[in-house]
């Protein structure tokens, strides 16, 4: 047996998420037909993230098991003739036995991008877009704030299934890109929905609808009412996986 990582891209607008479901189409799911389609065998799949319906990847990761006849270096193309075209296999390689795609993950980057001013056709699904007049040197200052170890209970879902809401956000920025604001966030683990709240913190704080000093309690108290509001999944790019060790075999 051979465990096998596999780099993957994906064009979330018409996905259920990145997990399976037994009546919604997942990437987890198409991944796991065309795996099972090509070794002629049920074969799950562990990935490092589990982004929502509508987010995309630039860089997922995931590891499976499966017989050692079947050459690595053949997986992408392989799989690629199964899968639909948006989702794509870029990159596969042997990992140790040990190798876990979600466990051995130290930190993630998402980046979320955010036109200014009326929805671009030619964008939609792929972008976010606001009509608001955003003061940049709040919204900095806003992720300043934000960057560091926190509680972040206030900026995550109601229903997140978790027990520890301490996290470290190692890199908040916005860099400007023509019309579009670009927000990258690097950190030691993310909750659902987390990412598209801290932009949407951002954003409140640019346009005047929230201060500083309401972030500061959304971060101290776990306030939920202080943070700002939900931004929609379609501007959200999971961008980058770092793991803990060295990954090859």
């Amino acid at each position: 047996m051979q465990r096998v990582l596999i780099g993957i891209s994906y064009n979330g607008s018409q996905f259920s998420g990145w997990q399976k479901q037994k009546s919604e189409r997942s990437v987890q799911g198409e991944i796991e037909r065309a795996l099972g389609t090509l070794l002629a065998k049920e074969t799950a799949i562990v990935g490092s993230s589990r982004t929502d319906a509508g987010v995309h990847a630039i860089c997922q990761f995931a590891h499976f098991d499966c017989e050692d006849s079947f050459p690595v270096e053949k997986f992408p193309r392989a799989l690629n003739g199964l899968l639909a075209s948006d989702v794509r296999i870029v990159s596969a390689k042997k990992v140790k036995s040990n190798f876990s795609a979600r466990f051995d993950v130290c930190k993630k980057t998402y980046i979320y991008a955010l036109g200014r001013g009326e929805i671009d056709p030619l964008f939609n699904k792929l972008c976010a877009f606001s009509s608001y007049e955003l003061d940049l040197q709040k919204v900095r200052a806003c992720l300043e704030l934000l960057k560091g170890w926190h509680n972040f209970k206030g900026f995550c879902a109601a229903g997140a299934q978790v027990k520890n809401f301490e996290r470290e956000l190692i890199e908040a920025k916005v860099t400007e890109k023509g019309k579009t604001l670009l927000f990258t966030f690097t950190g030691n683990g993310f909750m659902q929905h987390m990412v598209r709240i801290l932009v949407g913190t951002a954003v409140d704080v640019g346009r005047g609808a929230l201060s500083l000093e309401d972030v500061k309690i959304a971060l101290e108290k776990g306030v939920r009412s202080k943070a700002g509001k939900t931004m929609p999944p379609e501007g959200l790019y999971l961008k980058k996986i770092y793991f803990n060790r060295e990954i090859k075999k």
